[in-house]
This record gives structure tokens, C-alpha cells and sequence, in this order.
């Protein structure tokens, strides 16, 4: 498991789409407020630009990079797939979000080639994997796909494309049975879970996208890929940390490192049992806290 991934993987609250060739989009990526940025590839690319984007995308990758996590769309397709991940295995890229994940066997092919390309460069870390889960099968194979190999640190729900395929409108009651299958097979592995129970593209709709958002944190979700600058924020309240959790995290961290000075792993507090699983719960606030201020303050990446 790579573990630095893992941890930043969890503690996105916010990942922004920017689309490979959109320069006026990239020049402001890191000012937008998101935790990391997603270079795309795939869908904000037309079929005769694809290899334009291939070209340009190392020189992006490494310039957001300096300011936050990166990770990057591929078009996986049987023409394209290997050039885009070839493409992707730079110093500074995090990860690679594969799209329409549905083989277990795809994905540990993918980790493999990654692994490969990157010792090829010298590069020591190899980029992690985010599968983007947006089809009837892959989510029937979720939990297969989360196990398939240890370079993969989050799985994402793909809700626009899962609902066209489904024929169905991607309403919160249509999806949140597929979206908490996803986010339970995340969390039982112990990987990230980014997306929302319902439909990203009604940027306008920005109270019905808050609502949904706070539904898919209480589901399992740990953050969501955002399509619009104007989603960031949203995000980043509905799956960040409010000031009366904190204060709860502070209070508990204090009482359970006390407690263990005096070699307890367990003590009751207020009537309430703290020990270790409460605690970690508490220092993951926290740490959640810390990062948000720091990216508040304009801390860079790395």
C-alpha cells in the first residue's frame, strides 16, 4: 500500500476536474480551493485533440503538482489506454483515475504497467490508483475492484454515467443503494470513497448539490470529484470538519493521551467510553483540520 497516497486520498474533500488543454483553467487550478486537481484526458477532450493533451500533459501535471495533489484521467480505450498512462508517470503526478472500472484484472494490468513505466524512469513510487466506478458491472464487482491491488487508494462514483446506462435520472432515491455499495466496499478496505449520491453537472442547483453531499458523508463518503469551481466550496463543507468537531477531537485527544501516561487504553469520559478506535477517530479530525488551514494559509503540496 503506498501510504502517503492512501492518506492524502482520504483526506481530499474537494478533487476539480481541469481539462488537459483549458490553459485559462490551469493557470488558476490551484486558487480554486480544492484539496487536488484531476488533469483530464477523457471526456473535455475531443477525439482529434486526444494526442495534443497527451503531449501537454506532463508540463501541466508538473505544474499544478507544486501546489497540490494531481491526479489524471485516462480514456480507457483499447486505442488510447496505454499512451495516456504512459503519459501520466511523471515525478510529481499522485495518481491515475481509470475510468469505467470494472475488471479486476484490468485494474492489476494497469497497476502493473505503471510500476513497470515508473522503474523504467526512476522513479521510486509508482502512481496510485483511483477507479472510477460508473457502470452497472463495476459496481456489482466493487468489491473486487477495491481488493484488486494495492496501489489503488480510492474508488469514485461515476452517478452521470452509472444513471445513463441504468436508464434511470441520477435522483439521490435512484442512487443511493449503488453509492453506498461503493462507499461500504471503500471503507471496509480502507480507501478513500469520492463522489456524491446524485447528479454533479446542475452546477446552478448549489443548495439541493449541498443537501446531497452532506446525505453521501453520513453514507461513507469521504469527498467528491467536482466538475465546477462553484461545487468546491460545497464540498469542502459538507465533507471537511466543523468547528464543533474539532473542539469534540481536541477534548478527546487530551483525555486519551492522558490516560495513557498512565498506561490506560481506555477511560471513561463524560459517560462515555474513549479508547483507541475513538481516538483515531478524533486525530483524523484533527489531521483533517490542520490540512484545511494549511491550504487556507496557501501551504504547497510536497
Amino acid at each position: 500500500m503506498q501510504v502517503s497516497h492512501l492518506s492524502d486520498a482520504l483526506d481530499i474533500r474537494s478533487i476539480m476536474f481541469v481539462p488537459a488543454l483549458a490553459e485559462a483553467y490551469i493557470a488558476k487550478a490551484h486558487t480554486r480551493g480544492a484539496d487536488a486537481i484531476i488533469v483530464d484526458l477523457e471526456d473535455s477532450i475531443p477525439p482529434d485533440l486526444k494526442e495534443e493533451a497527451r503531449r501537454a500533459a506532463p508540463e501541466v501535471i508538473t505544474r499544478i503538482a507544486k501546489y497540490l495533489p494531481v491526479y489524471v484521467r485516462v480514456n480507457n480505450t483499447p486505442e488510447h489506454l496505454d499512451a495516456d498512462l504512459a503519459t501520466c508517470v511523471v515525478q510529481s503526478v499522485t495518481g491515475v483515475l481509470l475510468p469505467k472500472a470494472e475488471s479486476p484484472d484490468q485494474v492489476r494490468q494497469v497497476a502493473a504497467y505503471l510500476a513497470q513505466r515508473a522503474r523504467s524512469a526512476g522513479i521510486e513510487t509508482p502512481p496510485a490508483l483511483a477507479l472510477l466506478v460508473e457502470t452497472p458491472l463495476g459496481i456489482h464487482q466493487v468489491a473486487d475492484l477495491a481488493r484488486a491491488h494495492s496501489s489503488v487508494v480510492a474508488l469514485v462514483f461515476g452517478s452521470e454515467d452509472y444513471s445513463a446506462l441504468l436508464g434511470v435520472r441520477p435522483t439521490p432515491e435512484a442512487m443511493t443503494v449503488p453509492a453506498q455499495l461503493l462507499a461500504i466496499a471503500a471503507r471496509a478496505n480502507g480507501l478513500a470513497a469520492w463522489g456524491v449520491a446524485g447528479t454533479i453537472v446542475e452546477i446552478s442547483e448549489s443548495e439541493l448539490l449541498s443537501t446531497v453531499a452532506v446525505a453521501s458523508r453520513q453514507l461513507g463518503f469521504t469527498g467528491s470529484i467536482a466538475v465546477n469551481p462553484k461545487q468546491i466550496p460545497i464540498f469542502n463543507a459538507a465533507f471537511g470538519v466543523t468547528e464543533a468537531e474539532i473542539a469534540w477531537a481536541r477534548e478527546v485527544d487530551q483525555v486519551f493521551q492522558a490516560a495513557l501516561a498512565e498506561g490506560r487504553a481506555a477511560v471513561s469520559h463524560q459517560g462515555r467510553m474513549i479508547d483507541t478506535p475513538v481516538a483515531m477517530r478524533a486525530q483524523r479530525i484533527l489531521a483533517r483540520a490542520r490540512q484545511a488551514e494549511e491550504i487556507a494559509r496557501g501551504v504547497t503540496h510536497g
